[in-house]
């Protein structure tokens, strides 16, 4: 990344700059803050959090120690530390954050229990809200890189540039996934330091031994069938995403990936944006050029897929049956040219 032109992060109205890799290195933060303040609404019957660990600090005090990842504490503290000293002041709480670059747990102390939790929820609001807006480092991936399903896409893509997609709008080579790329994303995650992939990790070996094996145990292989397109919006002559529709016998696979889900959102990993995953397969991003276009400024453009959609309606991409479950890292390549893997179960053990 050019470090004379950085990636500018918006929260709530601030900018941020982004220096580093997508992938969050935890060897260094990237966040520099830029006059950060957070606006809270007080309720007088705010939720206040009821399983917190507090304990008596002294004579007449309390204190509640938590973690919070490192990169989140700019955001917390706030230039010339206006954020904390707020939150301090609307909660009658002292808040101890380690400096920026060490590692350690945020501290609360407090003349009684609900001032202490309502700075915790404070604080929990704040990072929720951040993390909206960062960008995800990982996510969870069903690979489907197989030979059989990597030819017929290629039999597609090729069929786009030579026929239905050659005059249409914004179609060109670059806006297509890397077929060792192709796979179904179960759910994005922001995992911003060693504590979280670590506990992402646990997680997928978790549904894998409670939510998985019992499944399979139940209905042997699951199958995986790729056929028709559509698009993510409503208008073909402005598509930003093409994807292939996924199907699976007795919405087992649906129901699978939404078990997963919903465990991973109970720990606190990530925020479900609907009550169901949908399954897709992406062929055609117009987000791809921009990562090979660098030095592009602007939002990244539609393409038009008009013709495409009426000539591939119903276009097979092939099936296969439930083999691996990735927590796949963003942004890298592997041996075999997809994503590395942080953690990965086989499904085919249980058979």
């Amino acid at each position: 990344m050019n470090v004379l032109n950085p990636e500018l992060i918006w929260v709530d109205g601030r900018c941020y700059r982004f220096l580093g890799n997508t992938e969050c290195s935890h060897s260094r933060d990237p966040y520099f803050e830029e006059n950060y303040q957070m606006d809270y609404k007080d309720s007088e019957d705010e939720c206040y959090d009821t399983d917190i660990e507090i304990v008596p600090h002294g004579a007449s005090t309390f204190k509640h120690t938590f973690y919070v990842p490192q990169p989140f504490f700019p955001f917390i503290v706030g230039s010339k530390h206006t954020v904390r000293k707020r939150l301090q002041a609307e909660t009658g709480t002292l808040i101890q954050i380690p400096r920026i670059g060490q590692g350690g747990d945020i501290v609360i102390i407090g003349a009684n229990r609900k001032e202490i939790r309502t700075a915790r929820r404070r604080i929990n609001l704040l990072i929720e809200e951040t993390t909206k807006k960062l960008r995800f480092t990982h996510f969870l991936s069903i690979p489907l890189n197989e030979g059989h399903i990597i030819m017929k896409f290629n039999m597609f893509k090729n069929e786009i540039l030579t026929n239905s997609g050659k005059t249409s709008r914004g179609v060109d080579e670059m806006i297509f996934q890397t077929p060792s790329k192709l796979h179904l994303t179960i759910a994005a995650l922001t995992l911003l330091d060693d504590t979280k992939r670590n506990q992402a990790a646990e997680a997928l070996y978790y549904c894998h031994e409670h939510i998985v094996k019992p499944i399979i145990e139940k209905y042997g292989q699951i199958p995986i069938y790729i056929q028709g397109i559509e698009i993510m919006n409503d208008d073909p002559g402005e598509t930003r995403v093409l994807y292939a529709k996924v199907f699976s016998k007795n919405e087992i696979l649906q129901n699978l990936v939404d078990e997963i889900v919903n465990y991973y959102a109970s720990i606190g990993l990530l925020s479900k944006e609907s009550e169901k995953v949908k399954l897709h397969l992406t062929l055609l991003n117009s987000r791809f050029k921009l990562k090979i276009i660098k030095e592009q400024k602007e939002e990244f453009k539609t393409f038009d897929t008009t013709e495409i959609v009426k000539v591939h309606e119903n276009t097979f991409f092939g099936e296969t049956t439930l083999k691996q479950i990735h927590l796949s890292q963003r942004g890298t390549i592997s041996s075999n040219g997809y994503y590395q893997a942080i953690a990965k179960i086989n499904l085919l053990e249980n058979l």
